[in-house]
């Protein structure tokens, strides 16, 4: 399924910037000229938008899709008793507050407070017996609370339409995290798995702002955020030591209102 998110977000970008360049085309000077000539012109909200403060704030309503991407150590199928590790998730919701500073006619810088709640898990295949092997989800719930740092690449208007591609970074600190969990269990297979609490994310996505007649800018918008750093809490047991290092992946669908 993952791999069909990458394609999703590769051709939505791809779109976004055919669009940019196509509308950049139609916004020349020889296209506005014929404004002159007796054509109507086309209606433009919010033609100065931003330009008079350079700065202007929003909030952002979504869901998201929380996931993992594992690599697995080359020696763990010596192993016994785990064979391997998948990861799963579940469709979440985002709620945050947005900054925009204005940077250039072209260019955008993007941060802000984001909150967001989901839930991830990871599905062991183990052998239970010597004839019986089964699965075992450890389903890890997240509520984090998200600092963005990035760069909104916009094409030119065309009407009251504009798309952008947006990048950067993203500091994630899971307020949910469990890593402090102090365990005292005997059975093997009620052993909880630990995440760290803090997390660094590169995000990469785009968009199209719509600009309103009342003096409002609405994006719709999906990003895809890839985690930096091992975030896997390792006890010496059954379900972390056959993994080399464990890393965030999240999906993200948004409404930017500003």
């Amino acid at each position: 399924m993952i791999l069909n998110l990458k394609k999703i977000v590769i051709l939505f970008i791809t779109v976004g910037l055919s669009f940019g360049l196509s509308a950049q085309y139609l916004a020349t000077p020889k296209w506005l000229a014929n404004q002159n000539k007796g054509f109507k012109s086309p209606i433009q909200n919010l033609f100065n938008y931003q330009e008079e403060r350079g700065y202007n704030f929003g909030f952002l309503l979504g869901a998201n899709y929380m996931d993992f991407a594992v690599k697995m150590q080359d020696d763990f199928k010596s192993n016994d008793t785990l064979f391997g590790v998948e990861s799963g998730g579940v469709v979440g919701f985002t709620v945050g507050a947005l900054y925009c500073k204005r940077l250039h006619e072209l260019f955008e810088f993007r941060s802000g407070i984001i909150f967001s709640f989901g839930a991830r898990g990871l599905i062991y295949s183990l052998q239970e017996s010597p004839n019986k092997v089964i699965q075992m989800t450890k389903s890890i719930e997240s509520t984090t609370l998200d600092v963005p740092l990035e760069i909104k690449w916009k094409g030119m208007r065309y009407r009251s339409l504009r798309p952008y591609v947006i990048g950067g970074f993203r500091y994630s600190l899971d307020m949910a995290s469990n890593a402090k969990k102090n365990q005292n269990i005997e059975d093997k297979f009620d052993i909880v798995v630990k995440l760290k609490r803090d997390d660094f994310l590169f995000t990469t996505g785009a968009g199209f702002d719509f600009y309103l007649p009342r003096g409002n800018r609405i994006g719709v918008e999906i990003k895809m955020a890839f985690g930096m750093r091992d975030i896997l809490v390792r006890e010496n047991n059954l379900f972390t030591n056959g993994i080399d290092r464990l890393t965030s992946r999240n999906l993200q669908i948004a409404i930017n209102i500003e």
